[in-house]
């Protein structure tokens, strides 16, 4: 069709309008029209220069485009794993979740497969981390118990052994050693007014994840109210434990136990760097900067 086919073709259609009475609508169609044109006006020397801008930002969005798929491919992990009660930890490969992220049975099955059948590797690469914490002996060692213990299959025992030494790091790091009832609720305000973004992110893109269960999970009161809310979860809270309010005897109780434990002792190894040496309790004289650093890599 040409243009003045076009043209004759509106004038055609105005026509047809206007003999089925919409001169009213027509008014509004032009009146539109107007509107529009005053629109794209003002706008119009600016679409080169909008084409310039697109064309300049395309190879930045190429460069960024394999962060953003590298941050969804570790949400899509986070997700299907929380799906199945465990916790995301640096050991567990991204394959095992992504081969079978949309059948969570089959994926729970399969994570406690590969803890159960790597566990000696998975206790050494813990161990080989543990000597650089910023912890007390006491707490290493009681540490160490608890990776034993749940080799040993004793399950029941991992959480009632770590608990009470998590608060006493709690104590030594923010309120000086000091005996006498200090509420969870304290002891998480001070870990977090020392906390960096840094702090509470010390290994992989997961400390996000742990940091909340820390801070919304592992010391939140538990009653009657709640109280199925926390049997049904597989991360254990200090209060329902040491109150025996929720019996955790599983192999998913224990090790998530422990990667909570793990992934507190880093984040205060990591406070511990921002504090000035005269804070610091005394037997951290000894450790090394960036402790918690650690190079070791993912088990594939």
């Amino acid at each position: 069709m040409t243009e003045n086919q076009d043209i004759d073709s509106g004038h055609n259609l105005f026509v047809v309008l206007q003999n089925l009475g919409s001169n009213e609508a027509i008014g509004k169609l032009q009146r539109l029209g107007v509107v529009i044109h005053g629109l794209v006006k003002p706008i119009k020397p600016f679409i080169p220069v909008m084409a310039r801008v697109s064309q300049a930002i395309t190879p930045i969005l190429q460069t960024v485009s394999p962060y953003i798929k590298r941050v969804g491919r570790y949400y899509e992990f986070i997700y299907s794993v929380r799906a199945t009660g465990w916790l995301p930890y640096h050991t567990l490969p991204f394959h095992y979740v992504e081969d079978c992220r949309d059948d969570v049975s089959l994926l729970e099955t399969r994570i406690t497969d590969f803890y159960a059948e790597n566990w000696q590797d998975i206790q050494g690469d813990i161990e080989s981390r543990l000597d650089l914490y910023r912890i007390s002996e006491e707490t290493k060692e009681a540490f160490r118990e608890s990776l034993s213990t749940h080799a040993a299959g004793s399950y029941r025992s991992v959480c009632s052994l770590l608990f009470p030494v998590i608060e006493w790091e709690f104590r030594i790091y923010f309120f000086e050693g000091r005996a006498g009832p200090i509420s969870s609720k304290k002891m998480l305000e001070k870990l977090k007014q020392r906390s960096k973004a840094r702090d509470i992110l010390p290994r992989e893109a997961y400390g996000w994840v742990l940091f909340h269960q820390l801070v919304h999970h592992l010391y939140e009161s538990v009653n009657e109210s709640n109280r199925e809310k926390y049997e049904a979860d597989d991360v254990p809270n200090r209060h329902a434990c040491i109150h025996g309010i929720v019996k955790y005897t599983t192999f998913k109780h224990s090790l998530n136990m422990i990667i909570m434990a793990d992934y507190i002792f880093q984040v205060l190894t990591s406070v511990s760097e921002s504090m000035s040496t005269k804070k610091r309790p005394t037997y951290l004289a000894a450790v090394p900067e960036h402790a918690n650093r650690s190079d070791n890599q993912d088990l594939h």
